[in-house]
């Protein structure tokens, strides 16, 4: 059903999240105008949305250009998805180059909802953001709203998107913007880059198992940290009821009440009919990041009426599927 909203911007739309959020929304009717330039996403992530007559592409820089928000009003609503994220290894390898482009991303953003004045901005935040000392365990490492404060993120990403969140708050107060934070754990699903150094957990085991000619599968730590994992599909499903979500809440935590571990995730990997590997390899010498973590989405539940749908099983045996035909 079509929300009551103008246009829809999504930022980051040639991305994973970006793509799927445009096609879902184009799916029920909206307008959405997608900006993106192409740092990670690429353009045949959204050659299917540009055959939708509601659809329009922007490539911007979000840091420098100025003209892709010319034509925002009052009614629109701008999803912002856009940042620099990647696996483990660049994040830490990079921190300080993710965290000043991220600010400078968010900055320039929240001077276009300043003078824009949009009717809603949905920040889709991050479970890095939470203190870390929150996120030492598998089984009770649960994070909800309230755990936010006072901050402690374990990285620089954790502290540019939390960062982001504060001064889009200040940006809009006083302003009559509605402003939405879902902070979402581990993101996976299709499209998704598996193979180079910014790849994130769950496709870059896929590629090395794909990968391995010795039928070993390298898996970074000891295995036994963990990640409540959630399918793109079901983050396009909380942004749509929030589009058209009345109540008063804020903010929502957007996760599995489950934390699976990497090691686990190397099992599901490994039974997938198609990927040839009889062991697993633990690298102590590679970090880890934080030790677990997973969602209590209560409150999401209680006012979107949203839960994870995706059997994280079949969404991984999926993924692999479309890694091995992208490869063809």
């Amino acid at each position: 059903m079509k929300s009551e909203s103008g246009k829809i911007y999504v930022t980051g739309v040639a991305g994973m999240i970006g793509s799927n959020t445009a096609r879902s929304l184009l799916e029920a009717g909206e307008y959405v105008i997608g900006i993106d330039n192409y740092w990670r996403g690429r353009e045949s992530n959204i050659e299917d949305l540009m055959t939708y007559k509601d659809f329009v592409f922007r490539h911007a820089d979000l840091i420098a250009d100025r003209d892709w928000y010319i034509d925002m009003k009052s009614d629109d609503v701008l999803i912002h998805v856009a940042d620099i994220v990647a696996g483990i290894g660049y994040v830490f390898s990079n921190e300080w180059s993710v965290f000043q482009k991220n600010v400078l991303i968010n900055t320039n953003v929240a001077r276009v909802i300043s003078e824009r004045k949009p009717a809603h901005l949905i920040y889709l935040g991050t479970a890095c953001s939470y203190p870390q000392q929150m996120q030492r365990s598998v089984e009770h490492s649960v994070l909800k709203e309230s755990d936010k404060y006072p901050a402690d993120p374990e990285s620089g990403y954790g502290w540019s998107k939390l960062m982001g969140e504060i001064e889009f708050s200040l940006a809009v107060k006083d302003s009559g913007v509605r402003l939405t934070v879902l902070d979402l754990h581990n993101v996976y699903g299709w499209p998704c880059t598996y193979n180079d150094e910014t790849a994130q957990v769950i496709p870059a085991l896929i590629w090395k198992a794909i990968s391995a000619s010795d039928g070993k599968l390298l898996v970074w730590g000891d295995g036994r940290q963990g990640r409540a994992f959630l399918h793109v599909s079901d983050v396009t499903s909380a942004v749509q009821r929030v589009i058209k979500y009345k109540g008063k809440e804020k903010n929502f935590m957007i996760g599995p009440d489950k934390c699976t571990s990497i090691a686990d995730i190397a099992e599901i990997v490994c039974a997938h009919p198609n990927i040839d590997t009889n062991e697993i390899v633990f690298d102590l010498t590679k970090p880890t990041g934080d030790l677990g973590r997973y969602a209590n989405f209560s409150l999401a539940a209680k006012e979107l009426g949203w839960a994870p749908k995706v059997d994280l099983r079949a969404g991984v045996h999926n993924l692999i599927d479309r890694i091995i035909d992208d490869r063809k």
